[in-house]
C-alpha cells in the first residue's frame, strides 16, 4: 500500500533555505525571550573558558611558587564563575523551554485554524489520518528543534568559537594539529543531514499511513464492518504490514550517520593524546614558547570543545532533517481556501432575512478547478424557493440534488451564475453570517464523543437548560432524553452511536432548532428510518420547518405530497417542477419514481408540510394518496 502523497494543491518546496528562514520566523512573536536566551548562552559560554586559562596560571606561578594567596584568589574566582554558570543554565533553560513550547503551540493553533478554512473538497480528498498525522505527528516531533535547536547551536557555537580563540592564543601549532580535520568532518555533515531529511519525510508519511489506517479501522463503523464481514484478520494483517515498513524506514533513519559520528567521536576523544605528543615534542625542543601549563590549559579547552563541536555538528544533522517535518507542515499552510471571506462583506441581520432563495444560470463542477473534463455537476440550475415555503428536489440517486444542498450551505462556490437569499449572493457574506442564516438536517448527522447537551448547544453556545429542554420537545426526543439515566448529560458515542439512527436524527433536527436558521435545508433526512422513527422524525420535522424556507432533498415521495413546490432534477438540471399532483399527471420521470414508490407505502405517515401550510392549487394531497393516472 502506498503512501499519502502531498495534497494535489501543495506547492513544490525544493528550497530548503525558504523553509529554514520560515522557521526561523515562527520565533518572532518571542524575540524579547530569545533574546534572553542567546544572551544567557553567550555569558555562559565566556565563562566557561575562564577555568581553564586560570588553570595555567596555577600550574606556572601558584604552585612551583608557593604562593598560598594567588592560589586562594584563583580557586575562589573559578568556583563563583562555576556557580554563576550554573546559574545561567537554569535561566537559559527556563527560557528555552518556554519559547519552544509557546512557539509549537501557535504552530499547532495555526495550522488548526487554517486546516478549518479548507473547503470540503480538500477533506473529502485527504484522509484523515493524514491530516491528524500532520497535526500531531508532525508539530510534535518539531519539538526538539523548537525547544533546544537555537539554544544549543548558539551554546556550542558560542563555546567553540571561544574555546579556538583561546587555544589559537595558547598555541596556534597547536590548534592546526586538534582542528585541521574538522573541515572534513563538517562535509560528512551536511551529506549525512540531507540523507536523513530524505528519510525523515518517508518516516512521517509511514506514520501517517499508520494514523490514518488505525483510524479507519478503530471507529466504531470501521470495526463494525471488519465484524460483519469477518476481515478481522485481513485488518490485522494490512496494520502489521503498514507497522513493519514504519519500522524499516524509522530504523534506517536511526541508524543513518551512527557510524559517521562514532569516528568523530573517536578522533576527538585520541585528540588529545596527539596534541600531548605534538606539545612535549615542541616543548622538548624549545618551540613555540610553550610551558607545561599552557599545554594542560590546551587540552583541558581541547577537552571542552569535543562536545559542543559533535554536539553541533549532530545538531546540524538533526536540523536538516527536521526541516523535512516543517516542510509537511506548510505544505499545508500554504494551501489557498477556495472558499473565503469577502473583502467587503454585507452586513446580514438574521432578524430582517425572509428566506427566499434563488439560484440563478448555477453552472458547477466538482473537478472544475483542476481542469478535468466531463466531470458531474450541474448546469444552468434555475429556481427559487420561496421564503417560508417548502420545495422538494427530487430524482433519481446521482441527479445532483445533494450537490444543490451544498452550494445553498457554500460548501462548494458555484463555477458561474448564482446562489443568493433575498437577492444577495452568498460569495459576498461573511462565512460565518451564512451560517446563522442556513443549517443542515442531513440523512447522517454527526454528533461528537460528548453529552447530549454539549451537542445540542453546537446549535447555539449560549443555549440554556430550559432552551434545550424546549428543542427536544420540539424535535419529539425529550421524552427519550429524560428516560436517561444521566438525561442530557448522556454521553452518546463516537458520531452517536449509542443513539438509534431515529434518536440521532432528532438530536440533529433539535440542534436546528435552536440554531434557528432562516433557510433549512433537509437531505434525505427520513430516507434511512423504519417507519416509526420517520413518523417521529417527521412530526419533529414538521415544528422545525413552521415559518422557515425549507427545501427538501427527497428520497419517499410519500413525505412531500404537501410541498408548495417539487423540482425534478436529473443528470445535474432541473427538467421539471410544480406541484405533486401536476408533477403525477404530466411528468414522466416524475410518474415513473412515482409508480415506483407507491405500490405499497404506509398511508398514515405524516406530510412534510401538513401542519404549516396548505398544498399549491390542492388540498388533495393533504388527504390522499393520488391514484396514478391514465
Amino acid at each position: 500500500m502506498g503512501f499519502n502523497r502531498p495534497p494535489p494543491d501543495a506547492p513544490e518546496r525544493l528550497v530548503k533555505r525558504d523553509t529554514l528562514w520560515r522557521t526561523f520566523a515562527l520565533y518572532r512573536p518571542y524575540r524579547r525571550r530569545l533574546a534572553g536566551v542567546i544572551g544567557s548562552v553567550l555569558v555562559n559560554a565566556s565563562l566557561g573558558v575562564i577555568p581553564p586559562l586560570l588553570v595555567a596560571t596555577i600550574i606556572d606561578d601558584a604552585i612551583p611558587n608557593r604562593d598560598t594567596h594567588t592560589l586562594l584568589t584563583i580557586v575562589s574566582i573559578m568556583l563563583g564563575v562555576t556557580a554563576a554558570s550554573g546559574g545561567f543554565n537554569l535561566l537559559q533553560a527556563h527560557l528555552n523551554t518556554r519559547v519552544g513550547l509557546s512557539v509549537m503551540r501557535d504552530l499547532r493553533g495555526r495550522l488548526y485554524s487554517h486546516l478549518q478554512r479548507q473547503p470540503v473538497s480538500f477533506f473529502a480528498g485527504t484522509r484523515t489520518g493524514e491530516i491528524q498525522s500532520r497535526l500531531t505527528n508532525d508539530v510534535t516531533n518539531t519539538q526538539l528543534v523548537l525547544t533546544d535547536t537555537i539554544s544549543t547551536i548558539v551554546s556550542n557555537a558560542a563555546v567553540v568559537i571561544a574555546s579556538v580563540i583561546a587555544m589559537v592564543i595558547i598555541s596556534w601549532q597547536l590548534s592546526l594539529v586538534a582542528l585541521g580535520v574538522t573541515p572534513i568532518f563538517v562535509f560528512f555533515t551536511v551529506k549525512v543531514g540531507r540523507r536523513r531529511r530524505r528519510l525523515t519525510r518517508e518516516t512521517q508519511q509511514a506514520v501517517a499511513e499508520l494514523t490514518a489506517s488505525a483510524g479507519e479501522t478503530l471507529s466504531v463503523s470501521g470495526v463494525m464492518l471488519a465484524k460483519t464481514f469477518g476481515r478481522e484478520r485481513e485488518q490485522l494483517e494490512r496494520f502489521d504490514a503498514t507497522n513493519e515498513e514504519l519500522t524499516r524506514v524509522s530504523v534506517r533513519q536511526q541508524m543513518t550517520g551512527r557510524g559517521f559520528f562514532v569516528l568523530v567521536q573517536t578522533f576527538f576523544g585520541m585528540a588529545p593524546a596527539i596534541v600531548w605528543a605534538f606539545g612535549g615534542w615542541l616543548l622538548f625542543n624549545e618551540r613555540g614558547g610553550l610551558t607545561v601549563g599552557e599545554i594542560v590549559a590546551f587540552t583541558a579547552i581541547q577537552t571542552r570543545l569535543l562536545f559542543p563541536l559533535a554536539g553541533l555538528l549532530n545538531r546540524g544533522v538533526d536540523v536538516t532533517s527536521a526541516l523535512a517535518l516543517f516542510e509537511r507542515i506548510f505544505e499545508y499552510l500554504d494551501l489557498d481556501p477556495d472558499i473565503k471571506d469577502p473583502v467587503d462583506p454585507v452586513p446580514v441581520n438574521p432578524a430582517t432575512v425572509k428566506g427566499e432563495v434563488a439560484f440563478r444560470n448555477v453552472d458547477f463542477q466538482y473537478d472544475a478547478a483542476r481542469g478535468i473534463e466531463d466531470s458531474f455537476g450541474l448546469e444552468d440550475v434555475n429556481f427559487t424557493a420561496a421564503a417560508g415555503r417548502l420545495t422538494a428536489l427530487v430524482g433519481p440517486s446521482g441527479s445532483g440534488k445533494t450537490t444543490i444542498g451544498y452550494l445553498m450551505s457554500r460548501l462548494y462556490d458555484v463555477d458561474s451564475g448564482s446562489v443568493r437569499i433575498d437577492d444577495v449572493d452568498l460569495r459576498d457574506m461573511a462565512l460565518r453570517d451564512l451560517s446563522t442564516l442556513v443549517s443542515v438536517v442531513s440523512q447522517d448527522p454527526f454528533l461528537f464523543h460528548a453529552s447530549i447537551a454539549d451537542n445540542l448547544r453546537y446549535g447555539d453556545p449560549t443555549a440554556t437548560d430550559d432552551d434545550l429542554a424546549r428543542a427536544a420537545k420540539a424535535a419529539q426526543i425529550y421524552d427519550t432524553i429524560s428516560g436517561l439515566p444521566e438525561g442530557f448529560d448522556t454521553i452518546v458515542g463516537e458520531r452517536g452511536y449509542r443513539l438509534s439512527g431515529g434518536e440521532r436524527q432528532r438530536v440533529a433536527i433539535a440542534r436546528a432548532v435552536l440554531a434557528n436558521p432562516r433557510v433549512l435545508v433537509l437531505d434525505e433526512a427520513t430516507s434511512s428510518l423504519d417507519t416509526k422513527s420517520e413518523r417521529m422524525v417527521q412530526r419533529a420535522l414538521g415544528e422545525l420547518m413552521d415559518g422557515r424556507t425549507t427545501v427538501a432533498i427527497a428520497h419517499r415521495l410519500s413525505t412531500i405530497i404537501a410541498a408548495d413546490q417539487i423540482l425534478v432534477v436529473l443528470n445535474g438540471g432541473v427538467v421539471d417542477r410544480g406541484t405533486f399532483d401536476d408533477l403525477v399527471s404530466r411528468s414522466g420521470l416524475f410518474r415513473q419514481l412515482y409508480v415506483e414508490q407507491f405500490t405499497a407505502i404506509p398511508t398514515d405517515l405524516p406530510l412534510l408540510g401538513e401542519d404549516s401550510r396548505p398544498v399549491s392549487g390542492s388540498d388533495s394531497g393533504r388527504d390522499r394518496i393520488p391514484e396514478p393516472a391514465d
